[in-house]
């Protein structure tokens, strides 16, 4: 059975997360996780503002990243969600993203973001055996003054690259793509988790842009300023060569984000390219383009971004009319 969620950006005022978060709960999403960018507002207050105003949802980062918080800080927040939520903490790793303007690369990601989990799960599980990664270290004295709630949280990965999906897929519990909306590309890549976890069932998720309205011009208006920001990053050329998105298109979208024009940017994405990889438009647009990356069976929906022109209207349109047409029996929690 797919499980769906909602994926808050840092895009809101800090006083409108409990409300965002009582309303998302409100219907039978399963999750409420917020994306970590370092230009948005920052994740950990707003978790605990989303863990303190919910009562059933899973609460994390989806996702956050190695290169500007040290593991154990991470482990610290974590756990602390963790316990403020009751034990409905998850957490989703990756690689990170605009951290160019910071002069900052990821650098070896699949070695990072592995050892990263791996030192969070040593200390929430309290493990006092000295831990020596590539990239990380802890000595048998690193450990927590306190007691975290749960000795293990569910780590899920968010992932577009080959060698991460193949490397994560064996110890993450989850692996989630970003940017996912018609179904090719996800297939390959859920096949290819499959293959390197050695799992048929091996559970693969996906992070899909969503901007939906009863304006339909205005949901897709808002969906191109939302793929703008990413199309032409280097993460995610795997799925732009899989669909064979057109270099030229590519290339003026990255120029105009590159002199900080999200409008000029958002004016070179085709029609084609929109629908590729956002949901956008009326609540029947969303619903029609789901159906068919439903079928490839994912584990779990998220809905990211900034949901809407309006996000309180979004998440009613995506609770309300599309959640019940696209699980049925979903309609209020």
């Amino acid at each position: 059975m797919t499980h769906f969620g909602v994926q808050l950006h840092g895009t809101f005022p800090m006083h409108h997360y409990p409300r965002l978060a009582r309303a998302v709960e409100s219907y039978a999403f399963d999750e409420l996780t917020v994306h970590d960018i370092v230009w948005w507002r920052p994740v950990w207050p707003i978790l605990a503002l989303v863990a303190e105003h919910t009562e059933r949802v899973l609460v994390g980062p989806d996702v956050t990243h190695p290169y500007l918080r040290h593991p154990a800080d991470t482990a610290a927040c974590l756990a602390g969600i963790d316990e403020l939520s009751g034990g409905r903490a998850i957490l989703g790793l990756g690689a990170g993203s605009m951290l160019g303007p910071l002069g900052l690369a990821a650098t070896r990601p699949t070695t990072a973001v592995r050892e990263t989990a791996e030192l969070i799960r040593r200390l929430l599980a309290r493990d006092r055996a000295a831990y020596q990664g590539e990239l990380f270290s802890a000595d048998p004295q690193a450990q927590f003054f306190w007691e975290p709630v749960r000795p293990r949280v569910p780590i899920f990965v968010g992932t577009l690259g080959p060698r991460m999906v193949a490397e994560a897929a064996r110890w993450a519990d989850e692996l989630r793509p970003a940017g996912i909306f018609a179904p090719g590309f996800f297939r390959d890549l859920q096949r290819r988790a499959r293959e390197a976890a050695g799992w048929e069932g091996y559970p693969v998720g996906c992070e899909v842009w969503v901007s939906i309205a009863d304006d339909r011009e205005e949901a897709r208006a808002l969906g191109r300023r939302i793929l703008a920001q990413f199309l032409a990053l280097r993460v995610f050329e795997p799925q732009v060569a899989f669909f064979e998105v057109d270099p030229e298109e590519v290339r003026r979208v990255g120029e105009a984000m590159a002199e900080g024009d999200v409008d000029g940017a958002a004016r070179q994405i085709s029609d084609g390219t929109l629908d590729t990889f956002v949901a956008s438009g009326s609540s029947r647009d969303v619903i029609a383009g789901l159906e068919g990356l439903l079928e490839a069976g994912p584990s779990t929906v998220t809905f990211s971004g900034r949901l809407g022109p309006d996000p309180f209207r979004a998440i009613e349109l995506l609770g309300g009319q599309v959640l019940p047409a696209v699980s049925p029996g979903r309609d209020r929690a």
